[in-house]
């Protein structure tokens, strides 16, 4: 797996053009509140997507982490174009360069409408899903989106043709190794904390130690049979009661779920938005270098989204700019801005080092805090 060296996005969501180089081990990607951090960080993740519906299906999916409607699948991606376009030819494309070469993800093709009848012909329901729609209610019209999608990751590019309608909630398709990992926001509200953890000692032995800074009785985490024969993620405390995670807070679950993401992401590039979401910040100082010390350990590279200055500051923290004076900087910090002009909105980026952020505090603070 290659690290990302530079990245170039064009008509992606709010994005018309934007071009970042020079990344780092851990890049910060900060900017206000509907800024495009978390557009960013799904650019990257559509870099190593398959040429398929279902890949981009996976990576919407974790737009609607808290979200239990079976929002259109197709209303989703078309709002995934740039909305400046013409929606008679949509396009937006992705390209980036890693240590093992090109990587590029580009969708182009037009939506019209049509009649209800012909959508419902050329959706990707199955045949009994056709036919109990035929029985509910088939609208007037509906739209369709045709055209292809076409990726690289190596010296050869792949196009493949897609069609997709209205009609459509959701993708049918296998669910693809994964060659990015992302930890939504809210993630860590899924569960599936110990997958990585409960069978390797040493992880295990981390994962406690770490713990212990939130609770000093906690002594276990392992899985609980329940009586219904499911198994539950429990903590083991000093009186050898197990207690499922449901009874503690976000941060517990919150570490549990960055440390188990970071073992899945070995080799690989690990994004994680708004990293202190569910964390007080007095444990950022505790946290962070854990999982700067692990990613380097465990090869991954960090994309880490953040609007909040303490999180920044305990990142910064990790340079150790006051005694480390030489040449390389594992941090790097993108910062995302939206602005206005006459012909229409952009977001542009500004990528400095992390000694010159630390070195310009007060400046840099005010620009996060617009």
């Amino acid at each position: 797996m290659a690290f990302i060296k530079s990245i170039e996005i064009n008509q992606f969501r709010a994005i018309r053009k934007l071009t970042v180089s020079d990344f780092s081990n851990i890049n910060l990607i900060v900017g206000d509140n509907n800024s495009g951090k978390t557009t960013f960080l799904e650019a990257i993740q559509l870099l190593f997507a398959k040429s398929q519906l279902s890949s981009i299906k996976n990576v919407l999916n974790q737009r609607t982490v808290l979200n239990t409607n079976n929002n259109s699948f197709y209303t989703s991606f078309i709002n995934m174009f740039n909305k400046e376009q013409n929606k008679q030819q949509l396009e937006f494309d992705i390209y980036a360069q890693s240590d093992n070469g090109l990587l590029e993800f580009e969708v182009r093709g037009r939506e019209r409408s049509v009649s209800g009848e012909d959508a419902l012909q050329l959706s990707t329901m199955s045949a009994r899903q056709k036919t109990q729609y035929k029985k509910d209610f088939v609208p007037e019209s509906a739209k369709i989106f045709t055209g292809s999608i076409i990726t690289q990751a190596g010296r050869k590019p792949v196009e493949k043709e897609i069609c997709c309608t209205s009609l459509d909630n959701g993708i049918p398709g296998l669910v693809v190794k994964k060659e990015v990992y992302y930890i939504p926001s809210f993630g860590h509200l899924r569960y599936d904390l110990l997958k990585n953890i409960v069978g390797n000692p040493e992880y295990k032995k981390l994962a406690i130690d770490i713990l212990k800074q939130f609770d000093d009785s906690i002594t276990d985490v392992c899985y609980t049979k329940a009586d219904d024969g499911t198994y539950l993620e429990t903590v083991v405390t000093k009186d050898g009661v197990n207690m499922p995670f449901s009874v503690y807070g976000d941060g517990i679950k919150k570490i549990l779920y960055i440390l188990n993401k970071l073992f899945d992401a070995t080799d690989s590039i690990l994004l994680i938005d708004e990293i202190e979401t569910g964390l007080h910040k007095k444990y950022y100082d505790i946290l962070f270098p854990v999982v700067f010390a692990l990613a380097s350990k465990l090869n991954v590279q960090l994309f880490i989204a953040t609007h909040s200055i303490e999180a920044i500051d305990a990142i910064l923290r990790y340079g150790n700019y006051d005694e480390n004076n030489g040449n390389h900087d594992p941090i790097k910090v993108i910062t995302l801005k939206k602005i206005k002009g006459n012909d229409g909105s952009n977001i542009i980026a500004r990528n400095v080092t992390g000694k010159y952020v630390y070195e310009n505090r007060k400046v840099f603070e005010f620009e996060v805090r617009l």
